[in-house]
Parts: C-alpha cells; sequence; structure tokens
C-alpha cells in the first residue's frame, strides 16, 4: 500500500481529490492531507509519503519550493503537479524538478487520477512490497484499512489483551496508543432517507466521503483512527491529553459541533454523537465503546443531531410500560365516538407523559406504541381493515421517541378520520333506506331523498351504490315488489289497487315491472 499525501489550500479541492475515486482499491492509503507546502513539509517527515500530489500557489510554501525541500528528505518520493490552465510556466518549473506528472484542476477525472495512479504504482511496486513489516506479507490483498479496523473490532470483543493488542498495534502502525483515550461513535440520522440518494452511484462512496471530512477537520494534535462499522456509523478513537478535562471535554464537544456542520453544509445530512468517558489503555476500548454507544442512541430520547456525553444521560430502568396500563381507554373510546381530535391529541400527550414519569427506556416506550398502535386498529372500521396495514415498517425504522409518537398519534387520526367518514356514509345511507321504507307509496326519487337529508344526489348515489351493493332505483324497486307481494296475498285488494299503494299509479307499467322482477304476472303471482 503506498503512502499518499494530498496538498492543497483550499479545503473543497482536497476534499474532492480524496472523495474522488476508492483509493484503496489501486493500492494507496491517504496518509495526510496539508493546506501549505510548509504544513507537508513538516508531516511528511513522520509520515513518510511514496506520492505528494500538491497545488502550485500556496501561501506559507508552495509546491515548487516544497518539491526543492522535501526532495532531500523524500529522495524515492513521487510528485503530481495540481494546477490551473495559465500556470504551465510553474509545471515546466515543477517537471524539471522531479514531478512525475501534472494534473490541470477543471479537467480532474476519477478516470485521469486512474491512469496516473496506475502508472505510479506499476514503477514502485518492488519499492512498495519492501516498505510492509513481515508479517502483513501475507496481507497484501487487504488493505490496511481492514486490518485496522478489524483490530478495533477485536478489541471492543474482548479478543485481545493489553500486551498482544499494543504489539499489534505497532505492527499495523495504529495511530493511537495505549494510553488515556475516547471513543466517539457517529451515527447519519434518517440513514434510510439518505442511502436512497446513493443507490445509482455508489453506497462505498457516502463512506469515502465521510471518512474523508473527518480525517480533514481533526486537530493533528489528536492521534486518531477512523472505523466504519457501517454506511452509518463511524468511530473515531482518540488520545486524550491528560491535563484538564474540563477544557478537553469542551475541546472534544467544539469537535463534535464542527464534524456536525461540515457534514450538513458539504453532504447535506444530520449526525448524532455519542461521546464515551476518558479510558485508560486498549483494555478499556471495550467499555468507552459500549458507553458510547449507548450516548449516541440516546438520540431516541434527546431527538436527532445531538452531542452527548456518556457521563451526561440517565439510564431509564422502568420494569414496565404495558399500553393497556397507561392509556386511558374510557377517554380513548370517547375520542373516537366524538370524533374529537383535540381529546384524542391530548390523551397521546398523556400516554407519552407517563411513560416519562415511569422512566421507560427506548425498547419499553417501542413495545408499548406498538400495543397502542393495535389497540387503536380495533376502532378502524371493517371496510379499511384490509386497506390501512398498521404502521409498523415506519416504527421500526423511527430513530427517536417523538418520531415514533407521531407516527402512531398520525395513524389514530386516520383512524379516526376513517370511522367519521364510514359514520358519515352509514348515516346517509340508513336516512335513505328508512326514507324508501316509509315513502315507497309515493313518488319518491333519488333526487327528492337528497333534499331531505341535505346531501348531494351524485354523492348519495355512490355511498348508497358502496353501502348496500344496488343503485337507488333498484332498491326501491325491490322494496315496492316486496310489498306488492304482501298485498297481493290478500285478496281484499284488487291489483290495480295493489300497483297504487306501492307507488305505482299506472297498472300496466306495474304489471311490467312486477313480472320483470318476479318472473310472474301479478295475476300469476295471485293466482
Amino acid at each position: 500500500m503506498l503512502k499518499l499525501m494530498i496538498v492543497d489550500d483550499e479545503l473543497l479541492m482536497r476534499i474532492g481529490i480524496r472523495s474522488m475515486i476508492n483509493w484503496e482499491c489501486y493500492g494507496f492509503q491517504i496518509a495526510s492531507e496539508a493546506a501549505n507546502g510548509k504544513e507537508a513539509l513538516e508531516a511528511a517527515i513522520n509520515v513518510q509519503p511514496d506520492v505528494i500530489i500538491t497545488d502550485i500557489k500556496m501561501p506559507v510554501m508552495d509546491g515548487l519550493q516544497l518539491i526543492r525541500e522535501a526532495s532531500n528528505i523524500l529522495p524515492s518520493c513521487k510528485y503530481v503537479i495540481v494546477s490551473n490552465f495559465d500556470e504551465f510556466g510553474y509545471v515546466k518549473e515543477a517537471l524539471r524538478l522531479g514531478a512525475v506528472d501534472y494534473l490541470i484542476k477543471s479537467e480532474i477525472t476519477p478516470d485521469t487520477l486512474i491512469e496516473l495512479l496506475t502508472t505510479i504504482r506499476s514503477k514502485s511496486e518492488e519499492q512498495h512490497t519492501a516498505l510492509y513489516p513481515p508479517m502483513l506479507q501475507a496481507d497484501l490483498s487487504q488493505s490496511l484499512s481492514h486490518l485496522k479496523e478489524s483490530f478495533f473490532k477485536d478489541l471492543i470483543s474482548g479478543l485481545l489483551d493489553e500486551k498482544d493488542a499494543i504489539a499489534k498495534s505497532k505492527q499495523l502502525q495504529i495511530a493511537v496508543r495505549s494510553e488515556r483515550l475516547a471513543i466517539i461513535k457517529l451515527r447519519i440520522d434518517q440513514f434510510i432517507a439518505v442511502r436512497k440518494k446513493y443507490v445509482e452511484k455508489d453506497e462505498r462512496l457516502l463512506r469515502f466521503s465521510v471518512v474523508n471530512i473527518l480525517e480533514e477537520i481533526i486537530p493533528r494534535k489528536w492521534s486518531k483512527e477512523i472505523v466504519v462499522e457501517s454506511s452509518s456509523e463511524y468511530l473515531l478513537i482518540m488520545n486524550i491529553p491528560t491535563d484538564n478535562n474540563e477544557a478537553t471535554a469542551a475541546d472534544i464537544s467544539k469537535l463534535c459541533s464542527n464534524i456536525q456542520r461540515t457534514m450538513r453544509d458539504f453532504m447535506n445530512i444530520s449526525i448524532s454523537i455519542g461521546i464515551s468517558t476518558f479510558a485508560d489503555g486498549f483494555r478499556a476500548i471495550r467499555n468507552a465503546y459500549h458507553e458510547a454507544d449507548k450516548a449516541m442512541h440516546h438520540s431516541f430520547f434527546a431527538g436527532s443531531g445531538h452531542i452527548l456525553f456518556y457521563q451526561d444521560i440517565t439510564e431509564n430502568k422502568a420494569s414496565e410500560a404495558n399500553a393497556a396500563n397507561i392509556m386511558n381507554e374510557i377517554q380513548l373510546s370517547y375520542a373516537f365516538d366524538s370524533n374529537n381530535k383535540e381529546l384524542l391529541t391530548a390523551c397521546f400527550e398523556s400516554f407519552r407523559l407517563e411513560l416519562q414519569q415511569r422512566q421507560a427506556n427506548e425498547r419499553m416506550i417501542r413495545e408499548a406504541y406498538i400495543r397502542l398502535t393495535e389497540h387503536i386498529s380495533t376502532h378502524l372500521p371493517a371496510s379499511y381493515q384490509q386497506s390501512a396495514a398498521l404502521p409498523y415498517e415506519a416504527l421500526f425504522a423511527a430513530e427517536t421517541w417523538d418520531t415514533v409518537h407521531h407516527i402512531v398519534l398520525d395513524y389514530a387520526q386516520k383512524c379516526l378520520l376513517a370511522e367519521y367518514k364510514t359514520s358519515e356514509q352509514r348515516s346517509y345511507t340508513e336516512l335513505a333506506v328508512d326514507m324508501i321504507n316509509r315513502y315507497y307509496a309515493e313518488s319518491i326519487s333519488l333526487q327528492s331523498v337528497a333534499n331531505q337529508i341535505n346531501v348531494n344526489p351524485s354523492y348519495l348515489s355512490r355511498l348508497f351504490k358502496q353501502e348496500t351493493g344496488e343503485n337507488f332505483v333498484s332498491y326501491l324497486t325491490r322494496v315496492r315488489i316486496e310489498r306488492a307481494k304482501s298485498f297481493l296475498e290478500n285478496s281484499q285488494y284488487k291489483i290495480y289497487e295493489v300497483a297504487d299503494k306501492v307507488g305505482y299509479h299506472n297498472y300496466t307499467y306495474f304489471s311490467k315491472i312486477f313480472k320483470k322482477v318476479v318472473g310472474v304476472s301479478p295475476e300469476e303471482y295471485r293466482g
């Protein structure tokens, strides 16, 4: 793995170059960055880079002077110049000083970088292999970052004792020492939504961008390692100065705020951060990790985008959080029966307050809201049961209590609206049916019934068909014919009288409709 340094006074340019490709896939590790030649020269003494990509024009010390002075201490280092179109005179001087190639800023693409790196790597392969410690010869196919991540995961799992950890850290060139340290855990908030933005590109680009930003903004005074746990979660393991705890905590808090701000400005993402207590040595990393993890996950209570030290959180240890015991079911039922949205919201606020007072933990709170959701679903009208699925997926994906609360409240309000609408539909239909049953003998119609119950005729027609399964005229005809059959069974009524009694004042028309519905004429039915 060849060590590479990026030198440019423009932060965006450094981040752009870092994020453009997966360097490790092409055998390069970005070992350091600098904002000018002087910083680069100081860092190069410790880092010993194999390749330096440097801008030409920079404050303090420009790229040409950097090449002149670095060549004395890094005789085998390769230099690549980054320039603008109007700086070709400087490029010629850089090439004369030993630069192997140059890149025009406006024309840098992944392809040009890959082509350049492939050329440099092919010329340095034998020298590069010799730079690795003997124990790593068999692991050349693996990236150094992967080996480092495995090292820290072994520490977190408790698989390494202090002695072995110290020895292996030296072999892997781990930047942090077995001294006073802290773990900072970062999580991308609303990761499902963030992830969708990278589906068409490459999720690896997301990880590279996050790591690149972290590498860039963490001060050099802190020795650190970055571990990618997943695309959504990252670890910072840093050595901590031993002189002043309060000042150090303030510095860490300031650093974390800077991380959040930079992630928001450059990547448009929110980050939640948990910070462990200060630990002594590698043996304490396992406990420090769990502290940082708990502090980070406290975002469920604190909300997204928080920065929390483990010592500042209070762990809730309630033994029970049963929704049936907390929610006032009488009030809840009344809210649905009375279609009272304000009362429903008040019931939910009381529910949340009771959970707070019981000091319920995250698992208990989630379970309580799931049970509450299932209880609320019993108020959903039968006609909506198939289409209105319970919001389990959204509940499981929710990262904060506030989000969980509003998901279930929104579901309850939709159930309330569905019940109200269904009740409204039934009332109009039932009124129409009642009027048909009472006034079938009169000149009744859809328009006259709609006028009586103050509803639009077209709306009533749709609701009536939805509730009864047949249209208004068919239902009216069926009621009239059923009544006619009853009257025909009584011989005291003549057939034309029966027709008149059920709303048909034209005997011929009545006979025609009767035969169509019953299959025989009124006379045949009576006979």
